[in-house]
């Protein structure tokens, strides 16, 4: 039995940190000039590795299932989830293609540029694939960015329904263009619903934060949006919870939401109440921003404990 199944994509990432100024939101580097660069360093990413990791370290039994190749980078990506104690046995192996990759531009006070290949986790969409007797021995599904077809996560959300499994969801942007309506069923299924900022402003049509965590709840789940360095917001459908955000020195922002969901669930799962949830989610989210690589820095469930 499983206390959480993260559910989503599995990536091989390398960080790329360039030398190039920053102007109006953007890295300018010369066409057709050769550049330096500063430092490279690779991981493994995607929101189910993320989150799969985190949710371990935090104590919790935790499997994943995500789609990988039959290479080099899916064996990499399998070492280092059964060294962080990652059940793998969900996971699905497409040998037609590769396994999903990640380069990711940064340098010193930039955000980040991400291009991404999809790989394996695009062509995840066969039912047959999965297995669903071991699919349903958990208490939890968190569910991030899926990249399937929409009638495979249709079938995932109704099966953990049936199964009394709780569903804690990261919709990509696929699934956000579809908007609310087309949402809803996936929605009143959904016990928690984590997006950031513009995610809840593209996804609910709502200026206001408040606002838009109405609008998630009158589907039922609990809305969490994340706003960066302006904290956190939650609403159970009784009272809009408000987290804070400290002021660190970023390093590297990937990862820092699949930090936070995972924090904010685990203290969940632990059965504390949403304002702790906040915090540890906050905690999380800080411990990863301050390194490079979206899990180097993820709290132990030693070091969370203080926080909630």
């Amino acid at each position: 039995m499983f206390d959480v199944v993260s559910i989503g994509n599995a990536t091989q990432d390398v960080f790329i940190e360039v030398p190039g100024r920053k102007q109006k939101g953007c890295i300018l580097l010369p066409c057709g000039s050769k550049q330096e660069v500063k430092s490279i360093f690779y991981a493994t990413g995607g929101g189910a590795t993320n989150s799969a990791v985190a949710f371990s370290r935090l104590g919790l039994r935790t499997a994943i299932l995500a789609a990988l190749g039959r290479d080099e980078t899916a064996e990499t990506i399998l070492k280092e989830l059964r060294r962080e104690k990652i059940d793998v046995s969900l996971i699905v192996r497409l040998p037609k293609f590769n396994t999903a990759y990640s380069a990711i531009v940064t340098g010193k006070g930039y955000d980040r540029i991400i291009f991404t290949y999809g790989g394996a986790t695009t062509h995840l969409k066969k039912e047959s694939h999965i297995s669903w007797g071991k699919l349903g021995k958990t208490k939890w599904f968190y569910v991030s960015s899926f990249h399937s077809k929409p009638s495979l996560l249709r079938k995932i959300f109704s099966f953990a329904k049936k199964k009394g499994v709780k569903i804690a969801w990261n919709p990509g942007k696929s699934e956000i263009a579809q908007g609310l309506k087309k949402l809803g069923p996936l929605l009143r299924k959904a016990d928690i619903v984590f997006l950031n900022g513009e995610e809840a402003k593209l996804l609910t049509k709502r200026k206001g934060i408040a606002d838009g965590l109405r609008a998630l709840q009158r589907f039922g789940p609990t809305g969490v949006i994340t706003l960066g360095a302006k904290g956190s917001r939650a609403f159970d459908g009784k009272k809009i919870y408000r987290g804070k955000a400290r002021k660190v020195r970023v390093k590297d922002s990937t990862g820092a939401g699949d930090a936070f969901n995972s924090g904010f669930l685990a203290a969940i799962i632990w059965g504390k109440g949403i304002e702790k949830a906040l915090r540890l989610g906050a905690k999380n989210a800080e411990a990863v921003l301050v390194e490079i690589g979206a899990k180097n820095n993820l709290l132990t469930k030693k070091r969370a404990k203080k926080y909630t």
